[in-house]
């Protein structure tokens, strides 16, 4: 029997193992562009889980605005919850293409939970993690 939320009920001596991970609409992302700033920085903040079922929604939110936007480019990662293996490798593709067609990526996140696992993978060395949109250098620099 479905519930009201349409996931299945668990199979009969199934315990209470069933949906321990979840559904994949369980996942929560949260992706907001701002309107670019007057000195033309795009900042767009992203919240909740980045993992293996919401890095590709991530993906398909930014890839546009950074290969678009030909000049600067704010992730802010300060409402992230979790950051898993997919969601820096996303981060990496995203630094690539930035690159790529001349944008300027740079990452705002004082939040331990997407420090961490930047840090601990040395990708805080790779892309441009700054703690505070403060910290930011002007644009174009």
């Amino acid at each position: 029997m479905a519930d009201p939320a349409g996931s299945a009920a668990p199979p009969e001596g199934a315990g209470g193992a069933f949906g321990v991970l979840g559904e994949a609409s369980d996942a929560v992302l949260t992706v907001e562009h701002a309107p670019p700033t007057p000195d033309g920085r795009h900042v767009v903040r992203v919240g909740g889980e980045i993992d293996m079922l919401t890095s590709p929604r991530l993906r398909a939110a930014l890839s546009p605005v950074v290969s678009a936007a030909g000049g600067d480019v704010v992730i802010d990662l300060d409402g992230v919850t979790f950051l898993g293996s997919n969601g820096l490798g996303v981060l990496v593709e995203l630094s690539q293409q930035a690159a790529a067609v001349g944008t300027s990526l740079r990452l705002v996140c004082a939040n331990r939970m997407a420090v961490r696992p930047l840090t601990l993978t040395g990708l805080d060395q790779v892309l441009d993690l700054y703690e505070t949109h403060a910290a930011l250098p002007p644009v174009g620099a």
